[in-house]
């Protein structure tokens, strides 16, 4: 009876794969009429004529900072520079000096977003860039790039979409971030070495970080701080695990305070004798906290690239995704029902290249394109699907050894 009951639960797998695979193919035909009423932009590019840029980011904190050398370089080289994205990330642009002016990006809601996209149709632009790393289709950001008005539309593997009329090839899987912010640059024709980031830091909370030290830290006392948060679910460490590594502190290297730092419901029920909460409602009280660390260890998320930033010590850590079960038939036919849609939406987006072409269309991996981007950042690579998942008895281990 148990083998009858798996065979139909495998039969119900299939169907529901080839009943997906048949609704997001009709949707990518759906949303391929809508690009034919799409206007294009036929004007050369020169650059010598380009004045005013809009940079699009509308994503996440890790994204804007390591896009800050970018930003520098766009404006070194005489251009004013603007950007777009949500709130949080706009808030690392805070006293940056290579910035004109900022526009906030809002799709919580649809009429958020046309709001968003109202504001910023009353500005004209010589050329907008599409900074966005990932190249999975994104309909809401999508909208607000080719609704943007702007002589030139700049982005990479958008051959298909007509109001880009500037699409560069990128099918680099395993380099980091910001040699595809180098790629626009050397595009443009603009020089440049160090990609070091950019985090200026607001001088109020800087003292306010000089008084929490003071009041919880011992003259001349190190301290490590230690960010278990991430922005998902699966890259955040289990109470057990940070408990681990709050004893391994307490055992070898008595010489560090512990300072823990997060937000949210997790964080506020933690409580481990002996270390210290750093409440941080937002991301810039973090920052002098980061610079004035002693060692910083952070699982995948923007800490890591705030460390880097300040060239602060740092042991970050990161997952290599393993592949189903073979036994696990419903989490092999959901790869593959991920796999198929991700190429329908290459296809969509970059047609007429990767026909032409034939790149290699294999998905990014986070620990190779969003490791830390600093001399004095270590890198540790656990081979799960979720960190929570990790052997605590290696995990802390591994992070001793760096150490």
């Amino acid at each position: 009876m148990t083998s009858l009951n798996q065979k139909f639960r495998q039969l119900n797998w299939k169907r529901n794969f080839i009943t997906k695979k048949i609704k997001y193919f009709i949707f990518i035909k759906f949303l391929s009429l809508f690009t034919i009423f799409l206007r294009s932009k036929n004007n050369s590019l020169i650059p010598c004529s380009v004045k005013k840029v809009l940079v699009i980011r509308n994503d996440c904190i890790g994204d804007m900072i390591v896009t800050t050398p970018f930003i520098r370089y766009l404006s070194t080289a005489g251009y004013k520079v603007y950007v777009s994205s949500r709130k949080n990330s706009l808030e690392i642009l805070s006293n940056n000096p290579y910035v004109t002016d900022c526009f906030l990006y809002d799709d919580g809601t649809f009429s958020k977003l046309v709001r968003s996209l109202k504001i910023i149709r009353k500005h004209q632009f010589d050329l907008a860039i599409d900074a966005r790393f990932h190249r999975r289709l994104d309909l809401k950001h999508l909208f607000f790039c080719v609704f943007v008005k702007t002589l030139h539309l700049l982005s990479y593997n958008k051959s298909n979409i007509k109001s880009f009329n500037i699409s560069l090839p990128y099918y680099k899987t395993t380099e980091h971030v910001t040699n595809q912010l180098k790629y626009y640059l050397d595009y443009l024709d603009i020089n440049y070495d160090s990609f070091g980031y950019d985090i200026f830091i607001d001088s109020i909370k800087d003292k306010d970080v000089d008084l929490f030290i003071n009041n919880n830290i011992k003259p001349k006392e190190k301290f490590v701080v230690i960010n278990p948060y991430g922005g998902s679910d699966y890259r955040c460490l289990s109470e057990l695990q940070i408990l681990m590594l709050c004893n391994l502190f307490k055992s070898y290297y008595q010489e560090y305070r512990i300072v823990i730092i997060g937000q949210g419901g997790n964080f506020d029920k933690l409580c481990i004798p002996g270390t210290i909460k750093f409440q941080s409602p937002l991301i810039l009280d973090v920052f002098p906290l980061i610079k004035k660390a002693d060692l910083v260890i952070s699982v995948d998320t923007s800490i890591v690239h705030v460390a880097s930033a300040f060239s602060t010590k740092c042991i970050s850590i990161y997952m290599e995704p393993l592949p189903p079960k073979s036994d696990n038939l419903k989490s092999i036919y959901s790869r593959e029902f991920s796999n198929y849609k991700y190429l329908l939406q290459d296809l969509f987006l970059d047609k007429a290249y990767i026909k032409k072409h034939n790149p290699n269309l294999d998905l990014q991996i986070n620990k190779d394109i969003w490791s830390p981007n600093d001399i004095n950042s270590k890198q540790i690579v656990f081979y799960s699907n979720s960190v929570k998942t990790i052997n605590p008895d290696i995990l802390v281990k591994s992070i001793k050894e760096y150490i």
